[in-house]
């Protein structure tokens, strides 16, 4: 029998985000894919130990090269994350997860026109 893995983003790698991507990575059945930063700060170093590709919590060109500026590889914005995992875990604050929601719908719409 053949096991799916679930692609699973964690948007907002801070306090909460860590602990969540922790359990997440303890499951047989689970992938994370990236976790999202807003800026270059002491959490990229964590996720860079534990091999989670980084995302910018933004689409924004100057906020993500702002993460090689510092030393980190970013893979892109949060719509380049949403459009590799299956799912997302919302860890961020309030205004941060209401821009993840509306990116994440229409990352949604966009694939059900395909």
């Amino acid at each position: 029998m053949r096991t799916m893995t679930i692609k699973v983003a964690i948007n907002g790698y801070g306090t909460i985000g860590k602990r969540v991507a922790d359990a997440v990575d303890a499951q047989d059945d689970m992938e994370i894919v990236g976790v999202t930063k807003t800026r270059p700060a002491f959490g990229c170093d964590l996720a860079v130990r534990k091999g989670y590709p980084i995302f910018c919590t933004y689409d924004d060109a100057d906020r993500i090269s702002a993460f090689a500026a510092a030393g980190y590889q970013c893979h892109g914005g949060l719509s380049d994350l949403l459009q590799i995992a299956d799912i997302v875990i919302d860890c961020s604050p309030g205004k941060v997860a209401l821009y993840a929601f509306v990116l994440a719908q229409s990352a949604l719409l966009s694939q059900r026109r395909t």
